[in-house]
């Protein structure tokens, strides 16, 4: 049955989805113009009387700080200089000024009372007001609104404070300030508002659908090239952006899509070795036991021999199998390593001690060197005996003319390094690092003749990498090759 594409691939035509990054960027986009509209309008139009009334009471307060400071801190007081610094706070802050001393003794205004200045008028009627609330709130400075009929519901804004002194009387300082009514102006700001959020709305719409689609046409397209990918095409490209995280995406899957090409160049490989690996001995496993049912089954001599054949293959069967087996759970870890301290080199002998048969039957020369002390390291005995064992298989294996293989234990700092050097084809340049991989024996090198599963290698590393180990392998075409690992050395218990 044909698998199922998913639900967001079959959808990556459509323009603007609920659920799609396009439409959530737009959302988020209006959804700040509005917050950021609302605002506006609160600040202009709800708040803008309070706000005004803040500001212009700070104003009031710093103002008659400095006349406060002027008169009550120095030692002795310029009346000329104190008067012109009234009228000059007065005039840049439309702000009035009454300065009462508490023993009446005398009384200062920003202007006189001749003039048409119209705080004050409005100061007759308010500093008795201010005066009571200064005196209430013993001594601390106070802050009120005065409403005039007089002046057409004018309102105004008073700010009184007691002045102490060591040098002279202490006062009633008084401030005044008209508040402009804000109706008016609140309504031509709303007015002005209205326009502006309008605008704002439908440019933060434009907007916001040309961001998000500058952000999202890369991530569609990314996601088409990455259905053709689950369809099976490892030569799409991801194109990147000008944004770097998508740039970082792209270069992911077009890594990925490399790596998805090797592993399916790599199975189909593996899937045409295994056929053959295993089509290989059960047809000589048929044909022989034919020939014993029809030829050689009253020939004692001839059926013996037949039977030895379909023996070797089935057990060529047997390790094959076991070796896919055995790599697949080292590879999902399944398999347990069983770690205790082990001495390396006696466990290197038994696996050598299997191959001397090899020096008598075919002339290999075996030329074991091995350190004077016993030397332990932390390991699963079993399995860094199939570590060495695939070592030695793979030197007999790719040997050559020359059969001398060397065996070696060597002392890294701390670490115990065992090698196996042969004589024979050695490893091209190139395949170097490729020959780990499980069937990389056979498509790299080309040498199916040879006897073996073409796992040996793949399941090594598998181990030595469970067991933290360092290996690695020396070669050169023609000349030969060096497999080793090492492990750290225990040290002995004081």
């Amino acid at each position: 049955m044909a698998s199922e594409k998913p639900a967001g691939i079959t959808k990556v035509k459509s323009k603007l989805r609920s659920g799609s990054v396009r439409y959530k960027l737009t959302m988020y986009f209006i959804l700040f113009a509005m917050i950021f509209t609302v605002t506006l309008w609160l600040l202009q139009t709800v708040f803008l009387e309070n706000n005004y009334e803040s500001a212009m009471g700070d104003k009031m307060q710093l103002a008659v700080n400095l006349l406060s400071a002027s008169y009550a801190d120095l030692p002795e007081l310029d009346s000329e200089l104190f008067m012109q610094q009234m009228v000059n706070l007065s005039t840049e802050n439309d702000l009035y000024f009454y300065i009462e001393a508490r023993d009446g003794s005398f009384t200062i205004t920003s202007t006189d009372e001749a003039s048409t200045g119209r705080l004050y008028y409005y100061a007759k009627d308010g500093v008795d007001l201010a005066r009571e609330r200064l005196v209430a709130s013993e001594g601390k400075p106070v802050t009120l609104k005065l409403t005039t009929t007089d002046k057409a519901d004018s309102l105004t804004m008073v700010y009184a404070a007691k002045v102490e002194s060591r040098y002279r009387p202490s006062i009633h300082l008084f401030a005044f300030a008209p508040l402009t009514p804000m109706g008016p102006a609140v309504g031509i700001l709303a007015a002005q508002l209205l326009r502006v959020t309008v605008v704002s709305l439908l440019a933060a719409c434009g907007i916001a659908l040309y961001i998000s689609g500058r952000i999202a046409k890369p991530i569609t397209d990314i996601t088409r090239s990455a259905s053709r990918l689950a369809e099976g095409d490892y030569e799409v490209e991801f194109q990147g952006s000008a944004y770097d995280e998508i740039d970082e995406l792209a270069g992911t899957l077009n890594y990925t899509a490399r790596e998805l090409s090797k592993s399916e160049a790599l199975r189909r490989d593996l899937m045409a070795n295994v056929s053959h690996d295993l089509r290989t001995p059960l047809t000589m496993v048929k044909s022989y036991a034919e020939m014993i049912r029809d030829i050689s089954g009253d020939n004692p001599e001839k059926r013996d021999e037949h039977i030895n054949v379909i023996i070797r293959e089935a057990d060529r069967l047997s390790y094959l199998v076991n070796d896919i087996l055995a790599l697949s759970r080292l590879q999902a870890g399944v398999d347990v390593m069983r770690l205790e301290p082990v001495d390396i080199q006696q466990c290197a002998a038994g696996v050598i001690e299997t191959y001397q048969v090899l020096e008598e039957q075919d002339g290999f020369r075996f030329e074991f060197v091995t350190l004077p002390q016993t030397l332990m390291v932390n390991a699963d005995r079993h399995r860094i005996a199939q570590v060495i064992y695939n070592f030695l298989s793979n030197a007999v294996r790719y040997s050559e003319e020359s059969r001398d293989i060397k065996i070696e234990f060597e002392m890294e700092e701390s670490n115990i390094k065992f090698s196996v050097t042969d004589h024979g084809i050695g490893i091209a340049q190139e395949d170097l690092q490729s020959i780990w991989n499980r069937y990389e024996r056979a498509s790299s090198r080309g040498q199916r003749s040879r006897e073996g599963t073409g796992l040996g290698l793949s399941i090594s590393k598998e181990i030595l990498e469970r067991h933290g180990a360092k290996y690695g392998v020396k070669s050169s075409l023609g000349e030969g090759s060096v497999f080793w690992f090492s492990l750290p050395v225990l040290k002995e218990p004081a």
